[in-house]
């Protein structure tokens, strides 16, 4: 049985829908240079140096993390007041409660299919947006960012009824329905080069912010996104927890850029001081891994960055806030399948990465405890034909 704590404008009950966002590229290894460069672009850089220095550049410090988020919100609105028209679509989802992988204690899934987008990045766009539109105090801003699927989709539907200028920088190799969605939307799309993974879209991102004097969102360097996840993703679980008399043992996201956990986890954590965050990485491409990252596939819209790289949002912590746990694709799969088939709930790779390892927390030690898994979004077409073996 499933307990949902409300019924929210749609319920998680079945796989991805029409326009669900494409799944992005897994990261291929990074090869060596080649000739013959697309007019306007600098030759290939295999040691990605433009993103490189913008990470450093914009590393937040833990106080970024912990500023508030409502007054940029109000300038923001003020600024742009048809942002605010948007709010009420993102946000206020369902936190769903399921039994633990082994059965002893219950998980509690915040289901952010639930998001105007279909995903958790939703919320990400639109703090972002606020954040760009309240630092340039002006509307009339020209962004730019990256992203293999949910960000970009999230991003353009939102900056098209805002008139923002867009541009959209993806991995090589995504599929032609998502750059088809994204230019519906009106954003400008450019591919990275092949061979450079999704490092290489983040290099030509702050690339094509040089070349056309565009602000570069950097959802990496984010902390507005972690402290919206505070202010609300948090707030909201808290609500819903405390409504049941519920106090978790641990708060568990698939990290990709990481601002889902850091905000949630604060929220939690100023609620019930033991509440472990806990940071689930694909264990084909693990936090801080000094190696490039390969073509393996794992769970979308996750994983370490490769040569070393960490994500900012978490490097800004001590070392010992968060636990980590890997979680290789086959066995998100098989979550998935187990989650549909079990409790009628369809969740993405890295929301049953996401359950997996909130299911570790409480299946250890007690019997009747509780966590929570922040679900990013259903799962996309591409994760849910593989989890059918199609």
């Amino acid at each position: 049985m499933t307990t949902a704590v409300r019924p929210g404008p749609e319920p998680a009950l079945a796989g991805p829908r029409p326009g669900d966002p494409e799944p992005a590229v897994p990261e291929p290894a990074v090869p060596e240079p080649a000739g013959g460069e697309p007019a306007g672009r600098a030759p290939a850089d295999p040691g990605f140096a433009a993103i490189r220095r913008a990470l450093a550049d914009r590393a937040p410090a833990l106080a970024d993390l912990t500023r508030a988020f409502a007054p940029l919100e109000a300038e923001a609105h003020r600024l742009l007041p048809r942002l605010a028209a948007l709010r009420p679509g993102i946000g206020d989802t369902p936190l769903v409660a399921v039994p633990s992988r082994a059965g002893r204690g219950t998980v509690w899934l915040k289901t952010e299919a639930a998001n105007t987008s279909g995903s958790v990045k939703s919320r990400t766009a639109y703090a972002l947006l606020c954040a760009a539109v309240a630092s340039a105090g002006t509307p009339r801003v020209r962004l730019v960012e990256y992203s293999g699927g949910s960000l970009a989709v999230a991003l353009a539907e939102l900056c098209a009824p805002l008139g923002l200028d867009l541009h959209l920088v993806t991995p090589y190799g995504v599929p032609e329905r998502l750059l088809d969605q994204l230019r519906r939307h009106g954003a400008q799309v450019t591919t990275a080069r092949e061979g450079t993974g999704f490092l290489g879209a983040m290099d030509e991102a702050v690339r094509v912010a040089e070349r056309e004097d565009r602000h570069l969102l950097l959802q990496h360097c984010a902390a507005v996104g972690a402290a919206l996840h505070r202010e609300h993703t948090g707030a909201e679980i808290i609500g819903q927890l405390s409504g049941y008399g519920v106090e978790p043992v641990a708060v568990a996201a698939a990290v990709g850029t990481g601002g889902s956990l850091t905000g949630t986890a604060m929220a939690l954590r100023s609620a019930w001081p033991d509440c472990r965050p806990v940071a689930v990485f694909p264990a084909e491409a693990v936090y801080g891994d000094e190696r490039a990252p390969t073509g393996a596939r794992r769970m979308n819209g996750t994983g370490g960055l490769g040569h070393g790289l960490r994500q900012p949002l978490l490097a800004a912590f001590p070392q010992d806030f968060f636990s980590f746990t890997d979680v290789a694709y086959p066995q998100a799969l098989q979550a998935m399948r187990h989650l549909r088939r079990e409790h009628g709930i369809a969740v993405s790779a890295s929301g049953a990465g996401a359950w997996l390892g909130a299911s570790a927390e409480v299946d250890q030690g007690p019997r009747g405890r509780n966590a929570v898994a922040v679900v990013a979004s259903r799962g996309t077409i591409e994760e849910w034909e593989h989890a059918a073996g199609t």
